[in-house]
């Protein structure tokens, strides 16, 4: 039997270690609801423990992230720059549990095995997520409009454009290297690799 872990003390700021409680208990609290056949608070559910991952990555990059829109542009970014975390599979999780986890929570569409899926594939990435969420950071270059967009959600840095770079992947909170809010990747302003 899995211990439920404690809900952390409420406060302005979790800890990594505290929103990795709330992810394992979320889908420990997803799975009960699954049981009691609650698809509704269970999808939600594994939609919350995702988010508390991906928190923790914004947090470590000072990266805004209060609203559902920074979430997914978030991990959006995050499998853009950490390519190597994401077999396709983990892709289609993830929107999963926003579709069909959070979505279900408002339309009630998804069917109880459908729900059951997403539960399962959260539960199943929830370890590629937290490794992500911890991963160092490195170099990323901007090289489409969609990356632009993210970057200027998550930071707030509007100036920033296609071709920018950051040795530190346009994290706030750790700028080694370039200034980390749009040095250009080459002289003539165009991306160079990725």
């Amino acid at each position: 039997m899995t211990t439920m872990p404690t809900i952390p003390p409420h406060g302005d700021h979790q800890t990594p270690e505290e929103r990795r409680q709330l992810a394992q208990r979320f889908i420990i609290e997803a799975r009960q609801e699954l049981e009691t056949g609650n698809r509704l608070q269970a999808g939600e559910k594994a939609w919350g423990a995702v988010v508390q991952m991906f928190k923790i990555a914004a947090e470590r990059r000072s990266w805004r992230h209060d609203s559902h829109s920074l979430v997914r542009d978030m991990g959006f970014h995050l499998l853009a720059a950490y390519p190597e975390y994401d077999s396709g599979e983990l892709n289609r999780a993830l929107f999963a549990a926003f579709d069909r986890g959070h979505r279900n929570f408002y339309e009630n569409w998804a069917s109880p095995d459908e729900v059951t899926a997403v539960v399962e594939g959260v539960e199943e990435f929830l370890p590629v997520l937290d490794t992500l969420a911890a991963a160092d950071m490195r170099t990323f270059v901007i090289t489409s409009r969609n990356q632009l967009n993210n970057l200027r959600n998550l930071t707030g840095n509007d100036s920033l454009q296609v071709g920018d770079r950051s040795d530190a992947g346009f994290s706030l909170q750790h700028q080694q290297g370039g200034n980390g809010s749009g040095d250009r990747a080459d002289s003539s302003g165009g991306p160079e690799g990725s």
